[in-house]
This record gives C-alpha cells, sequence and structure tokens, in this order.
C-alpha cells in the first residue's frame, strides 16, 4: 500500500573545529578519450566484451548492503574510490583516464578498508571521495586516525581540493556502529553545496570548507545521507538501537527539522530520503521533514532514476516479502506495483535508471518500463546495479550496452 501524509517537526543543535591535509595529490596519468561508441538511453540489452573494474572490489569482509562495488558510472567514465585513490577507467577502452593517490597509504586489507562508491557533481565536472586513513607516530606526535578526502577534475585528474580530517575516536574501531540502512562505515562525500562539502564517517558527520580545508562542524552519532537545498539530512543515534531523522542547515549545522523515533535513514532521491518507522517505512522530504509516502513494513530500498520516478523494493524470503511500487518524485503520484494480482512474478531489483528497471527473475536478467511496469526487456544479459548510457556494473565487471 502507498499513502501520503504531511507532518513536520523542528529544532536546533551544531558545533565546529577541523584541519586541513595541506598538500594536494597529482594525476600519476592521464589518457585521451577513445572513439564514439554506440549509446542507449536508458540500455536494456548488454553484450559484447566486458571490461574488468577490480579496483572497485570489496574486501571479503564485507557484508550486506556494503558489498556493493566502490564504483560510479558518469558519460563513459567508471569513476573508482580504490584502496589507493581515485581511478578514472574509460569504460569502452578499458584503459586508465588518470588516477590520483591519497596522501597516506592504506592499510590494505585492515579494519574500515571497505569504501563507498564516490559522488560526481551535478555538473560532471568534479569527482568527490573520502578514506579511513591511520598515520604512524612520529617523535612525540602519536598515532592518529585520519579521514582524507579527495576532489579531482574529471577532466584533467588534477585535484581541486583536498582535506584531512581528524577522525572522531567512535568513528574507529570496533566502537564504531552503523546508522545508516546501507551498512556503510567507511567515509563518504555526501554532497557539496555553497562552499560546504558534507563528509559523513561511521557514526560522525563533518562539514568541510573546501578552500581551507578545515571543518566547520561536526556532529557525532548523525550520519548524513542527503544534501539539498543548503539541508542535509540522515539519522541520529539516540540509544541503543533508537533513532531519529535530522535535518540540519549545512552551513551551520543548526537543526532545522526532526522526526521521532525513525531508523536506519538512506538516500531515496537528490531531496528524499527513507527510513524505518513503527513497522513502515517512510520516505521524508529532506529540505522541510514532511513525510511524504508511508509503506506497509520495514525494509524497503529506495533509488531514483536519475530523471523523476522514485522505486522501492523488498525483496525477501517468501512472496509475501517481496514488492516493487514507483512514484513521481515530485508529486509522490504512484505509478505502478507489484505484486499486482496478475500473478506475477516481483523480480529482484539491481538498478534504476532513465526509467528502466533492471533486475532478475530466478537467474534471468530483465529490464522493467519504470513508468509503467511493463516487462522491457525479457533478455537483458545483465542486472547492472550502476548505469549509464554505454553499459552498467555488475559486482565489479562493466557489461557494455547493445541495446
Amino acid at each position: 500500500m502507498l499513502a501520503a501524509t504531511v507532518l513536520v517537526a523542528c529544532g536546533d543543535g551544531g558545533s565546529s573545529d577541523g584541519k586541513s591535509s595541506g598538500e594536494s595529490a597529482e594525476p600519476s596519468h592521464a589518457t585521451s578519450k577513445g572513439p564514439s561508441r554506440p549509446a542507449f538511453d536508458p540500455p536494456v540489452r548488454f553484450g559484447g566484451p566486458t571490461v574488468e573494474l577490480p579496483s572497485a572490489t570489496q574486501p571479503s569482509t564485507t557484508s550486506g548492503e556494503a558489498t556493493r562495488p566502490a564504483v560510479t558510472l558518469a558519460d563513459g567514465v567508471a569513476y573508482i574510490t580504490a584502496e589507493g585513490g581515485l581511478e578514472a577507467i574509460d569504460t569502452g577502452t578499458g584503459e586508465p583516464r588518470w588516477d590520483v593517490n591519497t596522501k597516506h597509504a592504506a592499510d590494505l586489507g585492515g579494519f574500515g578498508s571497505n569504501r563507498v562508491a564516490p559522488l560526481v557533481s551535478a555538473d560532471g565536472k568534479t569527482v568527490y571521495a573520502a578514506w579511513n586513513r591511520d598515520v604512524e607516530g612520529e617523535g612525540t606526535r602519536p598515532d592518529r586516525s585520519v579521514i582524507e578526502v579527495l576532489a579531482v577534475e574529471t577532466a584533467t585528474g588534477k585535484t581541486a581540493w583536498s582535506a584531512e580530517i581528524a577522525a572522531a575516536p567512535s568513528a574507529t574501531g570496533l566502537s564504531a556502529i552503523p546508522i545508516g540502512a546501507d551498512e556503510m562505515l567507511a567515509p563518504q562525500v555526501i554532497g557539496v553545496d555553497a562552499g560546504t562539502a558534507l563528509v559523513t564517517a561511521a557514526d560522525t558527520t563533518y562539514a568541510v570548507e573546501p578552500s581551507a580545508g578545515t571543518v566547520r562542524w561536526r556532529k557525532p552519532d548523525f550520519r548524513a545521507v542527503t544534501l539539498a537545498d543548503g539541508v542535509v539530512a540522515g539519522g541520529e543515534k539516540t540509544g541503543f538501537g533508537e533513532g531519529r531523522l535530522l535535518g540540519l542547515a549545512a552551513a551551520t549545522g543548526e537543526q532545522r527539522w526532526a522526526v521521532a523515533d525513525a531508523r536506519q535513514p538512506a538516500a531515496a532521491a537528490p531531496r528524499l530520503l527513507s527510513a524505518s518507522l513503527n513497522d513502515k517505512t517512510l520516505v521524508v522530504d529532506a529540505v522541510s521533514g514532511e513525510r511524504r509516502v508511508a509503506l506497509d513494513g520495514e525494509g524497503w530500498r529506495c533509488r531514483h532514476d536519475a530523471q523523476s520516478l522514485v522505486l522501492c523494493s523488498k525483496y525477501g524470503y517468501g512472496a509475501a516479502n517481496r514488492g516493487i511500487t514507483v512514484f513521481d518524485a515530485a508529486s509522490v503520484q504512484k505509478q505502478w506495483t507489484l505484486p499486482d494480482g496478475s500473478g506475477r512474478t516481483v523480480p529482484k531489483v539491481s538498478g534504476f535508471w532513465h526509467g528502466a528497471v533492471y533486475g532478475e527473475v530466478g537467474d534471468e536478467p530483465i529490464v522493467l518500463d519504470g513508468k509503467t511496469g511493463r516487462d522491457r526487456q525479457t533478455s537483458a544479459g545483465a542486472a547492472p546495479n550502476e548505469i549509464d548510457r554505454y553499459g552498467g556494473v555488475v559486482g565489479s565487471t562493466f557489461h557494455r550496452a547493445a541495446g
């Protein structure tokens, strides 16, 4: 069932400090763009030679939602949050465009070596990523844990800015507990808005001033998941197994709104986030805190098609624990749902891009029409979770679009 409700709650909160890395990484190499290739918007069939993206693979200790490879596709390039830094791979040729290492070396295979897919700016000009780093002490200076942040120009591989943040004690080691539904502890750049970059790591969120690399404010026990119109929204841990949703002013950390008793926040669209509350999954406006959608049952995961639609799905044991519902991101008007009484099987959804739903029925990759729910391609060749007009990523393998 899809239901709409309206409710707003408000309050206040915030704090500040931080440190810049003082150094800027440079690309180790760059290559020119390859020849033009077939493009499909959206692709519905995949085939031909594949491109391996080994640096995107998560460590073997990762489980659940955190197993998703650390790769983002944008206009024919795979941007990867690799162990050692940012990589850009041309998915047409399989050749690197550039790679940029972090200042501090990775502790390969160590705690926190999982990574979150990088963020590509809306204009496609900059890619952002963050890493946990352990820095060995020297002389009287003790060992320390830091979060390194890189912002790199996509066209050239040059570092636009970098920062080194002193990690909160609760952000490392066994004391770190995932707050978000993605089960991630790894650092992530949520967004950059009006001169503020929002970085979240484990259970702490930091607002960084890019020009200086300094931290304007930080909020412990809070994991941000969206940044829109100057408001950063996410979940705050309020006790053991307890939490609430918060919207904060990105520039100051001042509280704008709150939804009590909501847990497991996740991004649903640029201006929407989801959370579990009282055996339901809520979809909330990230700027105002308004409750827009209520889905029966917990565990629905929502994703935006990078245009106008939001798809929420769940896929558990038994038909009663499986479902898909699609609605308009602006109006929240329902478009379609499965099951719909027709006897059709509910696919396991892997991705959603430009009006195409990618998933599997059994072991067969299929594509549904995002606006109608009808079968669009019953033998797709792959069920990607990250897609652009040239193809999609399954695991850490790029599959070329063939139609």
